[in-house]
């Protein structure tokens, strides 16, 4: 273990997609977990951190590996349409629609900042394994580059997930041989098989433990490399995850309400209004046309309109939706529920004091940015408390251990995207948001912005003493610990200890 002030020379990322802190940490204390618990957690730490909204895969990786949140990245869902780029009849020129799911997961690096660096940028050498985000990394050292939409494609139809883990841990175990600086492995059958089951079958427990297995055999290497000590290893996972036992169908509500709805992967409709773009079922993405010249869809619709339209009414009855979020035309974010609703307001002290901006302002941790937070009625977010002029971080401690853990700041990110819906939707625990067309039928959720969805495990073989921490902060703090240095100014997080 690399003691205080210095610095270690190799870092191993691994990622359990769709593991919950809970579940992780409860592995650990029965016992189930034994390789990580001696080597990771027993000589550095077990955090539990908050993953970003939508807590999905693709989204929820940008905070690791840029230290932005996903509304900054302007990438705010798994998919997403752009209101200002999307145009009849080409209706697929991008980037005015995307599902990263598809062929457009080959884009999805295009789609990022141009000028943001990637953790890949200040290692070599690197190695990728799985992971979709690998911009900075070689073609050569992306190990799985070629195979995965075979193995990924062969699992989805075979359920065989479980293979897909034991290549990724073969790929692991050579580049850590090879002397690799930076080793990113994704380990996915955690995520696949919870859809497929549920979050503690037998199939997925067993998964746990062969992960265990395999970082069990992963020290036994560096221990025979002697290059142990000077390792950073960090395990964490990019969302949580719940049970599903009921699908909301939001596309068909809004075409019973009259707004024809395009969806995926229904794009080809015809005479649409509106459109759905769900990330991870928990969560969706509703736009509605308000272009009259029918040649686009203009720009994003304030809560004013949607509410005079109905259609705010209209959703907030169904069973299982948690909460539906919107920006008004001041600029703030209209967080609304069945019983109440909220407002989210925001200011920067770089600016004159109390001149308010609108979502799209520069959010950066470095600009001292004050939050504010009054409700009506039952308030949405759970807090049971207005918040006024709080910090960035103030409003993590206040509201980390709440159903919407940092869920004022979560929603503000997300509309910094001029990609985001004029609605964000959000599920309770036990729904998701798409009916049909899931195959096969998923029996566990995430995406939503409650807490067992944004809850994460942060293993690492490093102590990190403090109790607050975002995903976003990994990436500053991971620089830090291996001696390189970054512009905090040009990123959403900051580095923890």
């Amino acid at each position: 273990m690399a003691s205080n002030g210095s610095h270690f020379k190799r870092f191993i990322f691994i990622l359990l997609d769709g593991a919950p802190y809970e579940i992780f940490k409860g592995l650990i204390e029965n016992g189930d977990l034994p390789n990580i618990k001696k080597h990771v957690v027993d000589r550095g730490s077990l955090n539990k951190a908050i993953s970003v909204f939508p807590s999905t895969t693709g989204p929820a990786f940008i905070p690791f590996f840029m230290g932005l949140y996903p509304g900054t990245a302007n990438i705010p869902g798994i998919r997403w349409l752009s209101k200002s780029n999307f145009h009849t009849p080409h209706r697929f020129k991008r980037p005015g629609i995307c599902s990263y799911m598809g062929l457009d997961g080959l884009g999805f690096e295009t789609d990022l900042p141009p000028n943001s660096p990637t953790l890949f940028d200040f290692f070599s050498p690197v190695s990728n394994i799985y992971n979709l985000l690998a911009r900075g990394c070689p073609p050569s050292k992306n190990l799985t580059r070629w195979i995965k939409p075979f193995f990924y494609t062969y699992a989805h139809f075979s359920h065989r997930w479980r293979f897909v883990n034991q290549i990724a841990a073969r790929h692991l175990h050579r580049a850590v041989e090879a002397g690799d600086k930076f080793v990113m492995c994704l380990f996915p059958a955690v995520d696949t098989l919870s859809h497929l089951t549920e979050i503690q079958s037998p199939q997925v427990l067993q998964t746990y433990r062969e992960i265990d297995t395999a970082i069990g055999e992963l020290i036994h290497t560096l221990q025979k490399m002697s290059t142990l000590q000077e390792t950073l290893i960090l395990i964490t996972s990019d969302h949580g995850m719940t049970n599903t036992h009921t699908h909301i169908d939001v596309p068909l509500h809004l075409d019973d309400g009259g707004w024809k709805c395009l969806h995926y992967p229904k794009v080809w409709r015809q005479d649409t209004v509106s459109a759905s773009m769900v990330s991870g079922n928990g969560m969706t993405h509703l736009y509605f046309k308000n272009n009259s010249d029918g040649k686009g869809w203009g720009e994003r619709t304030s809560f004013e309109k949607l509410r005079k339209m109905g259609v705010i009414s209209s959703l907030i009855e169904l069973e299982g939706l948690g909460l539906v979020a919107c920006q008004s035309e001041a600029g703030d974010i209209i967080v609304q529920s069945r019983d109440g609703q909220g407002r989210i307001s925001c200011r920067s002290e770089h600016t004159d004091r109390g001149n308010r901006q609108n979502a799209t302002t520069t959010f950066k941790y470095s600009d001292t940015l004050r939050f504010s937070y009054q409700f009506t009625g039952t308030d949405p977010l759970g807090y049971g408390m207005p918040c006024k002029n709080l910090s960035s971080r103030e409003v993590l401690h206040k509201t980390y251990d709440s159903p919407y853990p940092d869920g004022i700041v979560q929603l503000w990110q997300i509309f910094k995207s001029e990609r985001t819906g004029d609605l964000v939707l959000s599920a309770e625990n036990g729904y998701d948001l798409r009916a049909r067309y899931e195959i096969p039928e998923h029996r566990a959720t995430h995406g939503a912005l409650i807490a067992e969805h944004l809850y994460i495990p942060l293993a690492t073989n490093y102590p990190i003493a403090e109790k607050y921490i975002r995903s976003v902060d990994v990436f500053p703090t991971v620089l830090s610990l291996c001696g390189h240095n970054i512009a905090m100014d040009h990123i959403d997080g900051r580095i923890v200890k």
